[in-house]
């Protein structure tokens, strides 16, 4: 199945509406980051327990309102200032190449689980799946490769490096989605918990930016 649905700045702030965007970790550590569920509702910060023994953040979803192309778990939104608007901006000037964070759900059963990207008004948008199912009861560390032609990228419209070039210049909505399990035709409420949300660009513009290996964690203003 697949989901339908510049030069790096070192001064100022994070990010730029359509601008640029700096390698950065939503580590979580005080609090939710106006991070939401698919439902726009509330996350819950748990203080301990993620795959770092760190803090984290937690949803509650009913996998059972899946539809077709897959269901919004959690997002970072530049509406709500999701962490500071540090995931909003121009992907592809900054050199943005990879998405990864560590998940970990309790449905009971295997789950396919995708990034999605959009901007901030929700289109144009794409996927990108990880390429295998996701096992539950354990935390797992997931990345994801922005290159076009990633046969795990699903762009929502025509597959054409215009289309994609149109998503990734004007990034301001993160999220992760799910699909419905097969066979699922009752109810399914399954805690979906998200921590070191983080994006990089590849080695090689970070070595021509002179970033090294700096990544900006987020820590609460």
């Amino acid at each position: 199945m697949k989901f339908v649905p510049s030069l790096i700045a070192l001064t100022g702030a994070a990010t730029l509406a359509s601008g640029s965007v700096v390698p950065f970790t939503e580590s979580f550590d005080t609090d939710t980051s106006n991070w939401l569920s698919g439902s726009f509702s509330p996350t819950t910060w748990v203080s301990n327990g993620a795959l770092d023994g760190s803090s984290y953040i937690t949803t509650n979803v009913d996998l059972n309102t899946a539809g077709p192309f897959g269901l919004t778990l959690l997002r970072g939104h530049d509406d709500f200032d999701a962490s500071g608007d540090a995931f909003v901006g121009n992907y592809l000037t900054s050199g943005i190449t990879t998405v990864e964070f560590d998940f970990r759900h309790n449905a009971g059963v295997d789950l396919d689980i995708a990034l999605r990207l959009a901007s901030s008004a929700n289109t144009p948008g794409l996927a990108v799946q990880t390429g295998g199912l996701v096992a539950s009861g354990e935390w797992v560390h997931l990345s994801f490769s922005l290159f076009f032609g990633n046969p795990l990228m699903t762009l929502e419209g025509p597959p054409t490096p215009e289309l994609f070039n149109a998503v990734m210049t004007q990034i301001g909505n993160v999220q992760v989605s799910s699909f419905r399990p097969d066979g699922l035709s009752t109810p399914l409420l399954v805690d979906f918990d998200l921590d070191n949300v983080t994006i990089t660009p590849t080695p090689s513009s970070a070595a021509l930016l002179g970033l090294g290996g700096l990544i900006a964690t987020r820590r609460r203003r």
